[in-house]
Formats: structure tokens, C-alpha cells, sequence
């Protein structure tokens, strides 16, 4: 009697389909078993980096986190900038108005 039993495959968070279709690509791919083809297909996405790995899940918003800092450290460092000119032409308008009211009499001259 020839055997008819076929072996049930069940892979938690995969449907039934999914794993026929795995199965489908294991036999295109002529492997050696279905286990055999599983562990290439986990060894080829892990050395791509793209299997589940922390920091692919971060990676992008650290990303995002140092061109933040980086535009917050420019625009600080061009406030300084326009601070320090702000003061120092404060500081001539202040000697220019002291100077002309010196000149107009309202205050005495400190020479």
C-alpha cells in the first residue's frame, strides 16, 4: 500500500497559504528539505541585515534624532552670531545718543 500521509506543517503567525507558498519556493529552489530551506532564508535576510535586528527598528530615528540636534545646534550657534552683533551695535548706538547729548548739553561731558 503506498503511503498517502503528508506531514502537517504548522508555523506560528504564518497562515496556511504562506506556507504553501514557502514550500512551493523551497521545491523551486531545489532544497534538500523544508527545514533546510527556512534556515537559508533566515541566514540570507540575517547577513542583509534585514531580519528583525534592534537596531534596524531604531536606526532610523536616531537618524532623524542627529539631523534634529544638528539643525538645533545650528540655528543656537547662528542666534549666538546674531546676539553678539546685536550687542555690539547696541553698544556704538548707545555711545552715539551719549555723545550727542553731550552735544546738545543735556549732560555733562565725562572727559
Amino acid at each position: 500500500m503506498a503511503n498517502n500521509h503528508q506531514t502537517r506543517i504548522e508555523i506560528r503567525g504564518l497562515s496556511e497559504k504562506e506556507i504553501t507558498y514557502l514550500k512551493a519556493l523551497a521545491k523551486e529552489q531545489k532544497a534538500k528539505s523544508f527545514n533546510a530551506f527556512l534556515l537559508a532564508m533566515c541566514r540570507e535576510k540575517i547577513e542583509k541585515e534585514k531580519f528583525n535586528l534592534v537596531e534596524a527598528n531604531y536606526l532610523a530615528h536616531l537618524e532623524n534624532m542627529k539631523l534634529t540636534s544638528d539643525h538645533v545646534l545650528f540655528l543656537t550657534q547662528k542666534q549666538t552670531v546674531l546676539l553678539s552683533d546685536f550687542e555690539e551695535k547696541m553698544s556704538r548706538y548707545a555711545d552715539h545718543i551719549s555723545r550727542w547729548l553731550e552735544y546738545e548739553g543735556e549732560v555733562e561731558s565725562s572727559d
